[in-house]
This record gives C-alpha cells, structure tokens and sequence, in this order.
C-alpha cells in the first residue's frame, strides 16, 4: 500500500493520516478511548455539539464534552445555524483544551435542516460563509468543515461552496460525497473527492465506504485524497485503524485480528467508569448495533442487548452469544 504523508491542517499535524468521524451518539469517549486503546487513528473528532446550548454545559454536566488525554488530537465538531451563537461556543471548546473546531455542513437529520443546521447551510452561501468567517475571527485553532454534495447533484453550486470554505478561512474539508437523500446503501461517489481535491489548495479529507485497508487503499490512490475519515467501520471494527496504519508497512504482514468479544467487553468497562448510568444502557444499545455486524447472526445479539434492560444483563446475554458464534464480517 502507499504510504500516506502526514496531514497537516493548519499547525495540527495527523499521523497516521486516519480520522474517526464525528457521529452523533458514536463518537463519545468511550469509543474514542477504545479505538486509541488500539491504535493507528491520527485524530478523533467529537460528536456533534450544539452551538447554542454548549456555553451552558461543561464536562462534569455534559458527557459529550469529556475526553481524556489518549484521545488526542481531537477536534470538537458544532452544529450551527447562525453566526450569532459561535463566539461563547468556541470559547467553550478552547476551554476544553480542545486542539480544532469542525462545522457540521452534512448532517441530514430533518430536526436540525428545518433549525437551518447541518446541510440546509449548503443551500444558503452567505449564511453559511458568515459562520465560517466569524469562526475564523474567533479562534486561531484549526478549523474545518464537513460537507456532503449538496442537495442535488450540481458540480458548480457544489465548487462555489467549497470555493467559498476555502476563501472564508477554513482550513481543511472533509467530503462525504452522498447527497442529502442518498442512503448508505447507495455507494459514495468517490470521484467528488478527486474533483474537489484538484479545485482547492486547503487539505482534502475523504469519508464514506471505507470498512477496511484495501479501501483506505482505493481511497487514497484513486481520489488523492490528504487523509481518510472512517464511521461507521470503526464502531464496527475498533481495530480498524491499526489494521490499515499497520498495512502501510512493508515490514508488518498477517498481524492477527483482536477478538470482538474482548472488544465489546472492553467498551462495557469504559462506559460504565466513564458515563453516569442513565447514559450507559442507551449508549451500549447504540453501539451494538453496528458491532453486532461481525456476525453473522449478529441480528440476535442486537435483539438480546436491546431488551434486556441494563449493561449488567446486556453484558451477560452478549457473551453468552460470544460463547457459541463465531465472528463472520457483515456488511454495513
């Protein structure tokens, strides 16, 4: 496989080249611990966080705020709809010492477009270029943006934008090359990637239907892509980023795969030393669902997790059912 540079965004350097996504209800601290656990992930992002309600919360009210030192570097991701509620957002994110600040342009969610979050700001260049512009002049910390193609497939409204996003001061973007109303089992348009790489000068960062290293692979060669962004696959597969870190190297060969059930089990241990327990039973049955997707019944344990009630009874089912399967990649 190639070996990817670093990523640098603005003074942050990324190595290896290799993101976890920001996902809402995902991408907390107790994944984020795990995956580092493991190794090969660059940079974490958070789950989003709403602008207008963070200047109230702090780590010790809000869990989504927490981190710990392993889970470095890491970059706070807000959902914005008015350039107004950024200032006192961002003061709280450099409070958290965090080490960037992402603008979620992508999220497809009806609750947040009809509040003018998420991708409703790709269908309104000025509102959306007044908010990065009064992110720029509030922080000198790395700032990004996450977008999708749009709400319809339009190369040039979607070339204005990104225009406008490198102009406007931020410092890198990442793609998700799905349109508001594609699904996942529609596969990511890749080559929007590769055609917003050539456009702009500021780093290029490529998500979607990355699940292993031959795809980290694919996306790198076929898009010149600055850094890989993964989802998704990484709830699934916490290991995956020390597999493909681990593929960049020539002198690294058939590097055996954890087991899942020692995996899970772990994530159970964090939850519970990390989140009060209203958030933990929740949270395990959220993670379950795309963890389940390493068997090939994993349908069962998503059904028994689910029902039981609480992580003690959900960790004795879940390993009951380890006991007597076998991991058997699925699809996402």
């Amino acid at each position: 496989m190639i070996q990817p540079d670093p990523l640098h965004i603005k003074n942050l350097r990324v190595a290896p080249p290799l993101i976890l996504a920001p996902m809402s209800g995902l991408s907390h601290t107790v994944l984020r611990q795990l995956i580092a656990e493991y190794g090969g992930c660059g940079l974490y992002y958070s789950e989003m966080l709403s602008a207008r309600a963070l200047p109230l919360e702090t780590p010790d009210s809000s869990p989504w705020l927490r981190s710990t030192t392993r889970e470095r570097p890491i970059i706070y991701q807000l959902l914005v709809s008015s350039a107004d509620e950024l200032p006192t957002a961002i003061e709280k994110i450099e409070s958290c010492d965090g080490d960037g600040l992402d603008l979620n342009m992508g999220c497809t969610t009806a609750l947040i477009t009809k509040r003018g979050g998420g991708i409703s700001l790709m269908k309104d260049l000025k509102r959306a270029a007044a908010i990065v512009k009064t992110s720029r002049s509030a922080t000198s910390l790395p700032l990004t943006a996450k977008i999708r193609l749009g709400w319809t497939l339009d190369w040039d409204t979607l070339k204005e934008f990104c225009l406008m996003l490198q102009d406007s001061g931020v410092d890198a973007i990442s793609v998700h090359p799905r349109l508001k109303q594609d699904r996942f089992k529609r596969p990511a348009r890749w080559e929007y990637i590769g055609r917003i790489k050539e456009l702009i000068d500021i780093p290029v960062i490529g998500n979607g239907d990355v699940d292993s290293p031959e795809a980290a692979r694919r996306m790198f060669e076929r898009t010149g892509c600055d850094a890989v962004m993964i989802g998704r696959a990484a709830v699934r597969c916490p290991w995956l980023f020390r597999q493909i870190a681990a593929s960049f190297s020539s002198h690294v060969h058939n590097e055996s795969l954890p087991e899942p059930p020692d995996a899970y089990n772990r994530f159970v241990s964090l939850l519970e030393t990390s989140f009060e327990p209203e958030y933990t039973f929740p949270l395990l049955k959220r993670f379950t669902f795309y963890f389940a997707k390493n068997y090939a019944f994993g349908h069962t344990l998503w059904r028994l997790v689910h029902n039981a009630g609480s992580v003690a009874k959900a960790a004795e089912l879940a390993n009951e059912f380890f006991s007597t399967q076998t991991p058997s990649l699925g699809s996402l």
